[in-house]
């Protein structure tokens, strides 16, 4: 698994920072979600294990941080 992302996605809601990364693994990529705020930063949510690095980035466009951000 790389600590990398492949691929980083970033959205700003007020004072919330939310961002979004891609990740490779033995059996395929996952996404995580993580928000920043006041200095602190937190993971919101983490995929299942997924075929492609198009997919992991479709799911993070897919989650609500993302939703309306979407490029």
């Amino acid at each position: 698994m790389s600590e990398y992302a492949l691929e980083v996605l970033e959205v700003s809601i007020g004072s919330v920072h939310v961002f979004g990364g891609v990740y490779a693994a033995n059996d395929g990529f996952f996404a995580e979600i993580h928000e920043q705020r006041n200095g602190s930063i937190r993971r919101l949510s983490k995929s299942e294990m997924l075929p492609t690095q198009e997919c992991a980035v479709a799911w993070i466009q897919s989650r609500p941080w993302f939703k309306h951000n979407a490029a």
